[in-house]
């Protein structure tokens, strides 16, 4: 099956970062790690720029999903219509995150997170930068974070 269909998008640069794998929002219970599914990819479309926004669902919630180059890093943009959660987003996951001020996490992974949000979760040995996301009584939540490395 390989190559089958549409073949996978090579990147358009060579400084490249990997984001956590598996789902990016999820429901969360404690002591239990990072959900594998719930997410459903619903396609994506394209800026003028060309500049790509994913959309997910999440049960009966819509979510969409923009990576933005913003000085040495990206902005990531989450916004979520529809349905009460609480649901959480996985910003980023590591083997441990020093905070050297608030809102500010360094990963060993060389990745820094501006996160005011954020909070440390740690389950199995690893280390999570989570975020809630609380949709009851609103029309829309939004979730911004930058990544610098």
């Amino acid at each position: 099956w390989d190559d089958r269909f549409t073949p996978l998008t090579k990147p358009l640069g060579t400084n490249i970062i990997k984001l956590p794998p598996g789902p990016a929002v999820g429901l969360l219970q404690d002591g239990i790690s990072w959900p594998n599914g719930g997410l459903q990819f619903l396609g994506y479309r394209l800026a003028k720029d060309g500049k790509p926004t994913m959309i997910y669902r999440h049960d009966k919630t819509d979510i969409t999903d923009t990576l933005t180059p913003k000085g040495d890093g990206l902005l990531r943009r989450l916004e979520f219509t529809g349905g009460e959660g609480p649901l959480w987003v996985r910003l980023a996951a590591a083997k441990e995150f020093l905070s050297s001020e608030r809102g500010v996490w360094i990963g060993d992974n060389n990745l820094t997170l501006i996160a005011p949000s954020a909070q440390l979760r740690t389950i199995n040995g690893s280390a999570e930068l989570i975020a809630p996301i609380e949709l009851k009584g609103a029309d829309k939540a939004v979730m911004e974070f930058q990544i610098l490395w």
